[in-house]
């Protein structure tokens, strides 16, 4: 049998073979780093985005604000519904008096709305007026020289123009909103507190309504403390709760809040006066509620009660 012998290569064929296998691993070499530094090390990291904050796990919900009722005329205040102590003076037993939400006037009704009053009905101009002209400078002042009658003959004036019912407050609801819920002394609070009301500390003189600001009460409502007295709906009652007569036989009227020419512990919340509602004086004024209803109130007569006949 016949074998081919191979043949092997020369020094020189093997230096050209190991130099061009050395370039291969070199150049493969530079290729991988290459691609390993594009890859992991040539491009830079992107900054980081912050993640949106989460929101409070379990935190409530804000309530809805409560609904407020609109103001129904210009000049009154709103007085929530509560209940007021009433009694405890004079032999009258001490009780608790519920009393409906309503809107008072948030002063004393001034000469500047009295004499719109009088021009509209041709009322009789009270005491002190030229004509049915009132003092000059005295606008913002209280009316003042006005019977019960001629209160309510304005609260019936007032309803007919603004189309709600209007009437004094009783004495419960004045009471209310002078007081609040904390069954204060004063409108301020439960001591004496100079310049806050019209007294004989300020001089004894009628101030324009609004003069005191910081005496208002927790409502917002002005001067129900010092300045004039003001008329309420209520008659005088007996220990029993029967209406008090005088020697006339007139049933007498409450008024509350003292006036200009008091000292401080007559113009208390608590201090009530009965009179009869004929009367007249210079520090005895009123002011006004809107009922959000036209249901009466307890102890009171509705706004344009005739006068008590003077014939003989």
């Amino acid at each position: 049998m016949n074998f081919r012998t191979q043949q092997k290569p020369s020094d020189s064929a093997r230096l050209v073979a190991l130099s061009i296998a050395t370039a291969v691993c070199l150049l493969l070499s530079i290729l991988l780093g290459s691609g390993l530094w594009f890859f992991f090390g040539g491009q830079s990291s992107p900054a980081p985005v912050a993640a949106p904050p989460s929101p409070p796990a379990n935190l409530p919900a804000s309530p809805p604000p409560s609904p407020v009722p609109p103001t129904p005329v210009i000049g009154t205040v709103l007085i929530p519904g509560g209940t007021v102590a009433m009694g405890g003076v004079e032999g009258i037993p001490p009780r608790k008096v519920a009393v409906e939400a309503f809107f008072i006037s948030e002063t004393e009704v001034t000469n500047q709305q009295y004499h719109e009053f009088i021009v509209a009905t041709r009322h009789a101009a009270p005491a002190g007026w030229t004509g049915n002209n009132f003092p000059v400078g005295t606008a913002m002042q209280p009316v003042t020289n006005v019977s019960w009658y001629d209160a309510n003959d304005f609260c019936a004036w007032y309803s007919t123009k603004i189309g709600a019912t209007v009437r004094l407050p009783t004495e419960a609801e004045w009471m209310r909103a002078a007081q609040g819920d904390d069954n204060l002394v004063y409108p301020w609070g439960r001591t004496w507190q100079d310049n806050m009301a019209a007294s004989k500390q300020t001089g004894g003189k009628i101030f324009p309504v609004k003069s005191f600001p910081a005496g208002r009460s927790p409502y917002g409502v002005y001067d129900l403390a010092g300045n004039v007295w003001e008329w309420t709906n209520d008659v005088e009652l007996d220990a029993e709760g029967a209406p008090k007569t005088d020697e006339k036989g007139q049933t007498r009227r409450i008024i509350k809040g003292g006036s200009a020419d008091e000292e401080p512990r007559t113009l208390s919340l608590f201090v009530r006066k009965a009179v009869p509602p004929t009367v007249t004086d210079p520090m005895l004024g009123f002011r006004y509620i809107v009922v959000p209803s036209s249901a009466p109130a307890n102890n009171a007569t509705t706004a344009g009660t005739p006068r008590p006949s003077t014939t003989p």
